[in-house]
């Protein structure tokens, strides 16, 4: 269950667009047992006072096997071409995947 939070999003952006790519290119490696009706997307807008250059998007997965390094910076790459896709090629991203252990984290859903 991923959490996509994206950062520094323009008000113009096609915010629904956006977190289908998005979405998208994270469960396109089968391998990685991501549903995509299991992500959440949280879109952020960049602060009006405060222009940003570079969008950032942070992923929150927990630590599998078949999630390798390689295979995590494949995603990321992924992720950032998709969003790229749909933003504007001319757009800027950042893609941070941050694996955590379930094992020793506490969560509850509820």
């Amino acid at each position: 269950m991923p959490l996509v939070t994206c950062f520094n999003l323009r008000a113009e952006d096609p915010l629904p667009q956006i977190g289908a790519a998005v979405s998208g290119a994270l469960a396109s490696m089968p391998e990685f047992l991501i549903d995509e009706h299991e992500i959440d997307f949280v879109p952020i807008l960049e602060p009006d006072a405060f222009p940003a250059t570079v969008a950032r998007i942070n992923v929150d997965l927990w630590e599998r096997s078949e999630r390798t390094k390689q295979g995590l910076q494949e995603v990321a790459t992924r992720v950032a071409r998709a969003f790229q896709a749909t933003a504007g090629s001319d757009r800027r991203v950042k893609v941070v995947i941050r694996p955590y252990a379930v094992e020793t984290s506490g969560w509850v859903s509820l």
